[in-house]
């Protein structure tokens, strides 16, 4: 009876393990490109083979039609595929899709929300997209079309100096990372993507998201955070050429190579570019070179990258706006004035830029990232950076007398008059480091994300007298008349759990704890040298529920408390022209530096929303309350350099409705809307200025006004029309007015009640609307040279003559219809 159990197993074992033999090809989702040496392996058996060059694989042994293939590629998702299905199908080809980027993929995991189950209100920009139309636009103009956004340019065409707004709020309080690494100037918060030029070539994927920001990707933000993921991997070899020229003697040259995968472990990509432009605006002219070089090493449970990429820039400077009836007028509109007085239409005072106003500017940034497996459910990632900024600015002094200039006998000069036509040398030197670890743990119901943050930043900063008349004896660019060294250190810890509670509930949970310290030190003449520090708390907790594999609804709540920028606290390079520090006074009249006058801004966030998704239809809509102790807004003034002048406002309310759609056709046509209603004003707060006069302070309540810079209404139209090889796209973009300052639309009256309240009576920017066209045709070739892409493109194509955006008395015109024509070559 053994006997005849043992030789019923033995043939039950051979009818259920056949010798099977089973065929296909493994291919690149994006590229189409066969992907060689790719692993083809039975699970759960040690059978397997591996692709050919024609990415081809035969695979023959001891399996079932039960069985699962799985496929895997380096810097490629794994995928499964039942042996039964490959056999009956006809299409023998298993598309494998990119990963983002190997090194970071707890950052990518923990950053990039997934739509149904994330509940957060954000927008996902990928390569593909952006691949489609980029030609030379900045980051800022390519998010303008996501739901909420504005973006505006100093000198009118997009490049150089560009300014990204999410519900208003402008980028100081917006966060933005690249690969999780914080790029807003700690000190200024502000962030300078002239200094990253061409960073969307080497761009894998774009989230934005709307609101509080998470603490996974820096500091959590105010208005909205983006998250830059940039990729070099690629699994071919490539080599690419292009070349643009357009309006404004614009041109752009670039050259792509990339390795593809060497010996299954290297990958080595480079980038190199120029940017050249004469601008919109007189001598805003712009010169930006861009590199991006990269290379990564994959190992079995450890990959590591290094990124450097940056770019030496030189440009004109034109940071200062226009009155706005010069917004109409084909030529003043074109005008970029270092000073200028109008009043009822016409110029009192002018003077346009001089040519020597420039700026030379370059920040290198390194980058070591790294990704170690630890086992199945624990990775972690390193990424550790360097940030090294140097350069200068000149710009217009001839306004500045002897004292601004420190050149008096306490300093050693001895000047019998003004100096003039001065052209004032501003220099800043930048280093910051600093450490972001990761830790991912995977458990049952969901997956719990710990991390931290050093960075620590030190500046230099001094003004001279570039170029002079009048000058007194013994006077050499050497001679500082301001001098002071500026530093923050940042050092924070967070805890970041997404948990499913059941199959169709989903709760995040998140908690920072940040401490950060400013300092100045080494301040000449004043001494006014200090340290102020603070340690902020910030929760967030969200719910998702998914009440169909297509519906789901979700509802989120923030604190977030953000600090000042330290020229809130000192303006230490104005201190010779009255800038005093803003803390309170001690009966000796010293400073008490303990005791700032400027607080942080508190804000709570409550966001509720549902998004729909089906194979071809995707809808979304939210609703966001964001309630504000302390906001820092603008004032309506800006300071020597055009930025704007801020301040605190006791209470401040914003409520709003942001809405998704977009359809799809098969791949032929693709219509994208999304629009933005909101409300945004001073619950409770004032205006103070001091009356010389009387020696008092006038107070005037700014309660129930709106806040300057946010559009009650935005919306974006995009129409894409793809046919075989050929690409147009449609958009549209309505941005709604908005006020330059907090007096809302009694400007007038305010006038009259104190007419030092401002020297202007037209504070509004206009609504406006602005359609752009792009085509291209890609011609697919099977010679050496493998595609070529011609492009084209127009921008503003009614020709409409509207600003941007506007602050105080100065108003940023856009340029007018503009045409730019490129090609791109793939070898």
């Amino acid at each position: 009876m053994k006997n005849l159990i043992i030789l019923f197993l033995f043939l039950l074992g051979n009818i259920s393990a056949q010798v099977l033999e089973v065929s296909g090809r493994v291919i690149s989702s994006s590229s189409k490109q066969p992907l060689q040496y790719a692993n083809v392996v039975v699970k759960g058996k040690y059978i397997g083979t591996s692709t050919d060059s024609d990415g081809k694989f035969l695979l023959k042994g001891e399996f079932n039609k039960d069985d699962k293939l799985v496929i895997t590629y380096i810097g490629y998702e794994p995928k499964e595929i039942l042996v039964d299905d490959l056999l009956k199908s006809r299409n023998k080809n298993i598309l494998l899709e990119s990963k983002i980027i190997t090194s970071q993929t707890v950052l990518v995991k923990g950053t990039v929300a997934k739509p149904g189950i994330t509940p957060i209100s954000f927008t996902k920009i990928e390569r593909d997209k952006i691949a489609e139309t980029y030609t030379y636009q900045d980051i800022p103009e390519i998010l303008s079309y996501t739901p909420s956004a504005t973006f505006y340019s100093e000198n009118g065409n997009g490049l150089g100096y560009n300014y990204l707004s999410i519900r208003g709020f402008d980028q100081r309080r917006i966060s933005v990372s690249i690969n999780g690494i914080p790029q807003n100037d700690p000190e200024d918060h502000n962030v300078y993507w002239i200094d990253f030029p061409d960073l969307l070539e080497s761009t894998e994927l774009i989230q934005v998201q709307r609101g509080a920001g998470s603490g996974i990707a820096g500091y959590p933000a105010i208005g909205g955070a983006i998250n830059i993921i940039t990729s070099s991997f690629a699994d071919q070899p490539r080599v690419e050429f292009s070349s643009s020229i357009g309006s404004y003697n614009t041109r752009k040259y670039s050259a792509v190579v990339s390795s593809g995968l060497i010996n299954n472990k290297y990958s080595v990509y480079a980038k190199l570019s120029q940017t050249l432009s004469s601008g919109y605006r007189n001598s805003s002219w712009v010169d930006l070179k861009s590199y991006y070089l990269s290379a990564v090493r994959f190992d079995e449970n450890l990959t590591t990258q290094i990124n450097i990429f940056g770019g030496p820039l030189a440009d004109g400077l034109a940071y200062t706006g226009l009155p706005k009836f010069a917004i109409k007028d084909r030529k003043l509109r074109k005008a970029n004035y270092s000073y200028w007085e109008a009043e009822n239409n016409n110029y009192t005072y002018t003077l346009e830029r001089r040519p020597d106003e420039i700026e030379n500017f370059s920040q290198p940034h390194f980058e070591l990232l790294n990704e170690y497996k630890l086992n199945k459910n624990i990775t972690i990632n390193s990424a550790l950076f360097l940030v090294l900024g140097n350069g200068f600015f000149d710009y217009d002094g001839s306004w500045g007398d002897t004292t601004y200039f420190r050149l008096t006998r306490e300093n050693g000069f001895n000047a019998v008059q003004n100096p003039g036509n001065v052209l004032i040398r501003a220099m800043v030197e930048n280093k910051q480091w600093g450490w972001i670890p990761r830790v991912s743990i995977s458990h049952k119901n969901g997956e719990l994300i710990l991390g931290g943050e050093l960075r620590i930043h030190k500046s230099v900063h001094w003004g001279s007298i570039n170029f002079g008349e009048y000058l007194p004896a013994g006077l050499t660019k050497d001679f500082r008349y301001y001098y002071y060294e500026g530093g923050k250190d940042m050092l924070s810890i967070f805890a970041n759990e997404n948990y499913q509670l059941t199959s169709d509930i989903n709760v995040l949970g998140e908690v920072q704890l940040s401490y950060h310290k400013y300092k100045i030190e080494n301040e000449r003449y004043l001494n006014n040298n200090f340290t102020i520090d603070d340690l902020y708390i910030n929760p967030r907790i969200g719910i998702n529920y998914r009440y169909l594999p297509e519906l789901n609804f979700y509802i989120s709540f923030a604190r977030v408390t953000r600090e000042p920028r330290l020229k809130n606290y000192y303006d230490a390079a104005e201190s010779s022209g009255g800038e005093v520090p803003q803390f309170e006074t001690k009966p000796d009249g010293s400073y008490d530096f303990s005791k700032p006058l400027v607080k942080p801004e508190t804000m709570n966030n409550i966001e509720f929303g549902s998004s729909f998704v089906r194979e071809n239809i995707s809808a979304s809509l939210n609703l966001f309350y964001m309630l504000f102790n302390d906001e820092i807004v603008k004032r309506g003034q800006v300071d020597r350099f055009g930025q704007p002048i801020t301040g605190n406002m006791e209470r401040t309310i914003h409520y709003g409705l942001e809405g998704t759609f977009s359809i799809k056709h098969n791949d032929f046509l693709e219509v994208i809307l999304n629009g933005s209603l909101s409300k945004n004003y001073i619950s409770s707060g004032s205006a103070y200025f001091f009356d010389k006069k009387t020696s008092s302070t006038i107070r005037l309540d700014l309660s129930g006004n709106r806040i300057s810079g946010f559009p009650d209404i935005t919306f974006n139209a995009i129409c894409k029309v793809n046919y075989k090889n050929f690409l147009l796209q449609l958009t549209g973009k309505y941005v709604g007015s908005f006020f330059t300052d907090n007096y809302d639309n009694k400007l007038v009256d305010y006038l009259k009640i104190y007419s030092k309240a401002a020297d202007y009576t037209d504070n509004k920017v206009d609504a406006y609307f602005v359609a752009n066209l792009y085509a291209s045709y890609n011609l697919i070739l099977d010679s050496y040279l493998k595609n070529i892409k011609l492009y084209f493109q127009i921008n503003n194509i009614f020709d409409n003559l509207y600003a941007a955006y506007g602050i105080g008395k100065e108003f940023f015109p856009a340029a007018e219809r503009n045409f730019l024509f490129g090609f791109k070559l793939g070898l």
